[in-house]
């Protein structure tokens, strides 16, 4: 059945799938050495590798939460859920973003990279802003 909803979460689901590359590639940074930091880096060489698997699990967290809340019934999509799933998903896409005014070392190592993030982005955030209406909805249907 075509609704808003569900054209909602085709988008979020089209953004995060769109999204899997940049994921595996972060994946792929733990125990290449070329991710490797100085010698003198006093917390060991592979720390990158480390900071590479916290990013990759915290992403898929972020992932599965949005997910459920998404897909589960009325009684969860709430006011308080949709602005869970915004604060998740800023803190998920901003980072893509955020550093490189300041730094060019933190921008997207290429145009495809960036390409890249910029779809999986809008695609999920449309779907986020697609669904607001079913999130505060269902609040007002189930007191």
């Amino acid at each position: 059945m075509i609704t808003r909803l569900n054209i909602a979460r085709s988008l979020l689901v089209f953004g995060f799938l769109y999204g899997m590359t940049s994921l595996f590639a972060t994946f792929d940074h733990i125990g290449d050495p070329a991710y490797l930091v100085q010698e003198s880096f006093g917390g060991g060489q592979a720390h990158s590798w480390y900071h590479a698997m916290r990013e990759a699990f915290g992403d898929i967290a972020t992932l599965v939460v949005v997910l459920f809340l998404f897909f589960a019934n009325a009684r969860v999509r709430q006011p308080v859920t949709w602005w869970i799933c915004l604060v998740l998903l800023l803190g998920y896409y901003l980072p893509y973003w955020a550093g490189m005014p300041f730094m060019q070392e933190l921008a997207a190592p290429s145009l495809q990279a960036e390409l890249n993030h910029i779809i999986q982005a809008a695609f999920a955030m449309a779907g986020l802003f697609c669904a607001r209406r079913d999130f505060f909805q269902a609040a007002a249907s189930n007191p």
